[in-house]
C-alpha cells in the first residue's frame, strides 16, 4: 500500500516512519531541500512541498492509496485563508492525480468552548478562526470524497520536545485553574492513524484524548515540578463544566488502547 504523508513536521516524520516499519511504501513532504533530505534518510520518498504546490509536480506524491494531510494553517497574518485555500486546492489535485482515500488531521478546536462531555456526535462550535476553517475544509472533504474520507481530531498533542508546560511554567494569575486538561500522546496519535488505515472507517469523524482529566491546576503545578520548572500559579477558580474529550467511542471504533491514558503518572518530554 502506498500513503503519502503531507506534512512530515513533529507528528509527520514518525507517523511516515512507522508506516515504513510496517511495510507500506510511504512518500513525504517537507518544504526544505534539507528536510527532504532527512526524509530520503529514512527510507521515505520525499517531495518538496511549500502549498500551493504545481499539480504537475504532485501528480506521482498524491497518486496513492492514503493521503494524510497533516498541515497547520499558520499564525502570520492571512495565513488561515490561505490554509483553506491551499488544501482545497490540494484535494482537488488528488482527485485528479487517483488518490484514492484521504485522512484529514483536523483539532478538537472544531468544539469551541462547548460544556461537560463532548462525543464524536456533539455539535460543532468553532469559536477561532482556525477552528472554522477546520470545520470548512471537514464539510468540503465529505462532501466531495464521502466514504473515501475520515477525519480524525486530537486533542493537545505532547510528545517528545512538546508540551504546554513550558509556557505556562513561573507564570502568574493563570485563569481557568479548573478546567480538565484534554491531551493525547504522539504515539497514541500515531497508532489511531495506522489502526484507521487498517479498517477504514470511511465517512467517520473520530477524535482523541487521553482518557484521564485533571484540573490545568493540579496537572500543570506537577508537571513543573517533575520537570524542574518554575511552578505556575492560578488564579481562585470554580468550577464552570468546561469541556473534556471523551475518546471511548473512537477507542472502540478502532481497537485502540491508550498506551499513555495516566497523564498525571508521565514526565513531560522536553
Amino acid at each position: 500500500m502506498k500513503i503519502s504523508v503531507c506534512g512530515c513536521g513533529w507528528l509527520g516524520t514518525p507517523l511516515a516512519e512507522r508506516l515504513k516499519r510496517d511495510g507500506m511504501n510511504v512518500w513525504g513532504s517537507r518544504r526544505t531541500e534539507d528536510g527532504c533530505a532527512e526524509l530520503s534518510r529514512k527510507g521515505i520518498t520525499p517531495v518538496r512541498l511549500s502549498l500551493p504546490g504545481e499539480p504537475a509536480s504532485l501528480s506521482d506524491f498524491l497518486n496513492t492509496d492514503v493521503l494524510v494531510i497533516n498541515v497547520p494553517p499558520g499564525r502570520q497574518e492571512g495565513a488561515v485563508p490561505a490554509f483553506v485555500n491551499n488544501i482545497s486546492a490540494l484535494l482537488q489535485q488528488a482527485q485528479q492525480s487517483g488518490c484514492q482515500r484521504v485522512l484529514f488531521i483536523s483539532t478538537t478546536g472544531v468544539y469551541g468552548n462547548v460544556s461537560g462531555q463532548v462525543t464524536e456526535s456533539t455539535p460543532v462550535q468553532p469559536d477561532t478562526a482556525s477552528g472554522h476553517a477546520h470545520v470548512q475544509l471537514e464539510e468540503k472533504l465529505f462532501t466531495e470524497w464521502g466514504s473515501r474520507a475520515v477525519v480524525l481530531r486530537p486533542a493537545g498533542l505532547i510528545g517528545p520536545n512538546r508540551h504546554p508546560v513550558k509556557f505556562l511554567a513561573g507564570r502568574e494569575a493563570i485563569v481557568n485553574g479548573g478546567d480538565p486538561v484534554n491531551l493525547i500522546h504522539l504515539d497514541d496519535v500515531i497508532e489511531a492513524i495506522c489502526l484507521i488505515i487498517k479498517t477504514w472507517p470511511g465517512g467517520e469523524v473520530l477524535h482523541l484524548a487521553a482518557p484521564q482529566h485533571p484540573t490545568r491546576e493540579a496537572y500543570y503545578c506537577q508537571m513543573a515540578e517533575r520537570a524542574g520548572l518554575p511552578v505556575p500559579h492560578f488564579q481562585p477558580w470554580e468550577d464552570r463544566q468546561a469541556k473534556w474529550i471523551d475518546a471511548s467511542a473512537t477507542c472502540a471504533k478502532l481497537g485502540l488502547t491508550i498506551q499513555h491514558a495516566d497523564l498525571m503518572a508521565m514526565t513531560p518530554e522536553l
